[in-house]
Parts: structure tokens; C-alpha cells; sequence
């Protein structure tokens, strides 16, 4: 008889509870929470959907840090003075 090794399979409320700290990860905001940090690093590294959900927060977040260096162009900041001189 054969044992099969047990396979941790995130149920709904794991990914729940990681995706409700998953910016605070991203951000380093839970180095200071060690069992905080372990629990969403463990669950990042079981559940394929989840891992796949912060890696493209990561890239996303990479991106729009690097494109805030751009200069707004003249013509946009005019329109913008407009509109809200509208208001």
C-alpha cells in the first residue's frame, strides 16, 4: 500500500485573506509582521492563481513607478487648467 504525500490545495478563504494583504506585501508594509509576511508568502507559493495576481500587481506597479519621470506635455496641462477652472 502506497501513501500519497498530502498537496496543500488554497481554499477560497486563503486567497481571500493573501489578496486583503497582498499590496501591504508588495509594498514591504509587513516586514515588520513576521507571521503576516509567512502566511502570504506560503500561500503565494501554493496557489498558482494568486502568485500569478502579484506578479502582475509587481510589473504593473515596476511600470508606473518608471513612468512618472515623463513630462506632462503643455497642451494636456492647458486642457486640464481649463476643465477645472470650469468647476
Amino acid at each position: 500500500m502506497t501513501e500519497k504525500a498530502h498537496v496543500h490545495s488554497p481554499d477560497e478563504s486563503d486567497c481571500l485573506s493573501a489578496m486583503d494583504h497582498l499590496y501591504a506585501y508588495l509594498n514591504g508594509e509587513l516586514n515588520d509582521q513576521p507571521e503576516m509576511l509567512a502566511m502570504v508568502e506560503f500561500h503565494l507559493g501554493h496557489c498558482r492563481s494568486c502568485f500569478s495576481r502579484a506578479e502582475m500587481e509587481r510589473v504593473l506597479n515596476d511600470r508606473l513607478k518608471h513612468s512618472g519621470h515623463e513630462q506632462t506635455p503643455d497642451a494636456l496641462k492647458a486642457r486640464l487648467r481649463r476643465l477645472l477652472d470650469s468647476f
